[in-house]
């Protein structure tokens, strides 16, 4: 391989950070800038990968393909830009030898002690190598800030470039025919939450204050896209909600048509470095309630309800004050709609562009 700009990807695009390089890359090449993409992502998450999930080896499968992979590539390039700082932070020292330019984005600075399992520590450890970078990128302001906390110092240079959303899958739409798409009831709320089961989604506290939801407003469901972990199908059935909680697998475009079916999305995570979801409920004009901790502030502003994320009563109440106030829901999702408008994947393509000619230039 041989060329001057070179991309490197680890994650499928069904995730946050695959999302975001799949986006970047094609966002750049409609700038003109010639660029390689490599994505492990099909590679990495094969049906091994899959079929190993229940005996929760996957992880190690993961670890070993991903050794192999990298060993085995080979780079000659002005520039590689890391589009994600944790296991594939591990390569940095090795091509710190062959690149003039090393760019690394940083989407995740969790402390080791939130971190999920072993998988996720191996990966947090990793992030250490990015002072060997020209160059970080960080996704909010509030991962720059965190950095020394995590790292014990700041990289040489880091700069925040926020993610984008793609406002021609993202964006409002009907609801009625949205929920007839996904064969949803016409006649009740939607509360939607969309994310993993990692404890920083602080989902317990999200089923604790539906289950205080339907108390008042009874023609109520929660659609979860995203995977059901045994302590939740636990905590649903001791709560008696199990014909109330629906868990969904989405595609992009599914994911896109069930922003449109919902009537609010509730995202109490109480880690969160960016909040993808966010961005796409906003431009799908979903009203949001949200944590009013890390980065969710700076990305919501004002165009939602913030609170405390252990505050289960004031999720309850801003839920029904949205779900019964048709005013209040028209404003937020105005709110939020507008202010998704100041996140773009152009923008994200742009301010990077901007990274990689100072880096070569420094060279």
């Amino acid at each position: 391989m041989s060329e001057e700009i070179v991309l490197l990807n680890n994650n499928p695009p069904t995730s946050g950070v695959g999302r975001y390089a799949y986006a970047l890359y094609q966002s750049l090449v409609k700038l003109g800038l010639r660029i390689c993409f490599v994505s492990w992502d099909k590679e990495l998450f094969d049906s091994t990968y899959k079929s190993l999930r229940h005996l929760r080896l996957s992880w190690l499968y993961y670890l070993l393909k991903f050794k192999y992979l990298s060993a085995k590539l080979k780079v000659n390039a002005s520039l590689i830009h890391i589009a994600n700082a944790g296991y594939l932070a591990s390569m940095i020292p090795r091509m710190r030898e062959k690149c003039e330019s090393i760019v690394v984005t940083i989407h995740d600075t969790i402390p080791m002690g939130l971190r999920n399992g072993l998988s996720h520590k191996v990966a947090g450890r990793a992030l250490e190598n990015v002072f060997l970078a020209d160059y970080c990128i960080c996704i909010s302001r509030y991962v720059q800030k965190n950095l020394p906390e995590v790292l014990g110092t700041i990289p040489r240079k880091s700069r925040v470039i926020y993610h984008g959303v793609d406002h021609a899958l993202f964006k409002p739409r009907s609801k009625i025919q949205a929920r007839r798409k996904l064969n949803l009831p016409d006649n009740k709320f939607i509360i939607i939450n969309v994310g993993s089961e990692e404890p920083r989604k602080n989902i317990p506290a999200l089923l604790e204050a539906f289950s205080k939801i339907i108390r008042k407003i009874p023609n109520t469901i929660l659609v979860r896209i995203g995977e059901e972990g045994r302590k939740e199908d636990r905590l649903i059935n001791s709560l008696e909600l199990r014909d109330k909680v629906l868990y969904r697998r989405a595609s992009d475009k599914e994911l896109a048509l069930y922003y449109n079916a919902s009537d609010v999305l509730i995202h109490p995570a109480y880690y969160e470095d960016f909040g993808m979801p966010l961005l796409e409920a906003m431009a799908s004009g979903l009203p949001v309630i949200a944590s009013n901790r890390c980065a969710i502030p700076e990305i919501v502003g004002d165009a939602g309800i913030l609170l405390n994320p252990l505050d289960i009563d004031g999720f309850v109440h801003w839920t029904q004050e949205i779900l019964e106030n048709r005013d209040l829901r028209v404003e937020l999702s105005e709110r939020g709609y507008k202010r998704s408008l100041s996140f773009s994947w152009e923008k994200c393509a742009k301010e990077t562009l901007d990274v990689y000619r100072e880096a070569l230039d420094e060279c």
